[in-house]
């Protein structure tokens, strides 16, 4: 019995350790392009938003990225927590998705009917 117990504690602490992060799920095209970016976010309370535009003023602040999404009706403002979003896709998301004048469908969550919404996709039109 004593000899059960320290690998009962080495087994638990293994695989306490093995367990990796959410991280967001990135879609490659043929040719290494960033196409998409999935699981941003976790779950919210607030109800979902999906919006399409033009990518414009693109702001990095630590570990935010906002950016406005314009279409020739409204502005609308989103940030994306980068948080979850891992160093090589971080880096694949500025230069592939989130670039002037690119167009993108954001489907995010949104507390205020005319707030900013939070991304948890981001795909290219």
């Amino acid at each position: 019995m004593k000899k059960l117990l320290p690998i009962i504690l080495v087994f638990y602490a293994v695989s306490a350790f093995g367990q990796t992060s959410n991280l967001a799920v990135g879609t490659y095209s043929v040719n290494e392009k960033l196409i998409s970016l999935t699981n941003i976010l976790g779950l919210s309370d607030c109800p979902t938003r999906n919006v399409a535009g033009q990518v414009k003023k693109i702001k990095v602040r630590g570990n935010l990225a906002t950016f406005r999404l314009g279409t020739r009706r409204e502005k609308i403002n989103i940030e994306v927590n980068l948080d979850r979003i891992s160093a090589a896709d971080r880096q694949a998301m500025f230069h592939h998705l989130v670039t002037n004048k690119n167009p993108l469908r954001i489907a995010g969550y949104s507390c205020k009917p005319d707030g900013i919404i939070s991304a948890f996709s981001i795909d290219r039109l």
